[in-house]
């Protein structure tokens, strides 16, 4: 939010909250450990909010030509590892290019931008969010969050959306996104 004067900026930071004091151990004791200890502590968070049951993590690999998963609640539907392309495809374009989440809040939705569409649907998913984790401009990865159709209300978005300066904590440890 960008702030136009001294006293917008005050009155901004009187009106933040402070993170939770138990969550900020965690997730210095997460930190300290290793990257998916804050995936994992990230995952219980976003899997906290309304309707959200699976949440992956992809990284950017550092020469932009592929994505892969570094982090899932779910390692049996959604496995570590893999790799898919970087090309022009309408989520690529999204996510990467224009820097903006992706949002299928129902299958229609999601099919505009995911070809796995009906293999999400028969796993009883009805809406995706895929938002970028942009560190220096950059991509660096991606949050997905799944569930029921109709979840991705605006303030499940904006809980997520704050979530996102912490998620790219994950993105700091070294070789995190190499292949």
């Amino acid at each position: 939010m960008p702030v136009d004067s001294d006293r917008e900026f005050h009155a901004l930071v009187l009106s933040m909250k402070i993170i939770d004091p138990e969550f900020a151990r965690s997730l210095a004791s997460s930190l300290a450990t290793s990257p998916q200890a804050v995936i994992a502590l990230l995952n219980g968070v976003v899997m906290s909010l309304a309707g959200v049951r699976t949440v992956t993590w992809l990284a950017v690999a550092p020469d932009r030509s592929v994505t892969h998963r570094i982090g899932t609640s779910d390692p049996h539907n959604f496995p570590i590892g893999g790799f898919d392309p970087i090309d022009d495809s309408p989520w690529n374009r999204r996510i990467l290019m224009e820097q903006r989440p992706v949002v299928g809040d129902t299958p229609e939705q999601m099919m505009a931008f995911i070809p796995e569409t009906d293999q999400l649907v028969a796993m009883g998913y009805g809406a995706t969010l895929c938002a970028p984790i942009i560190i220096g401009g950059d991509v660096r990865g991606v949050l997905c969050a799944l569930g029921d159709a109709g979840i991705l209300t605006p303030a499940l978005l904006d809980d997520i959306d704050s979530l996102l300066p912490i998620a790219a904590l994950v993105f700091t440890f070294d070789g995190i996104s190499a292949r």
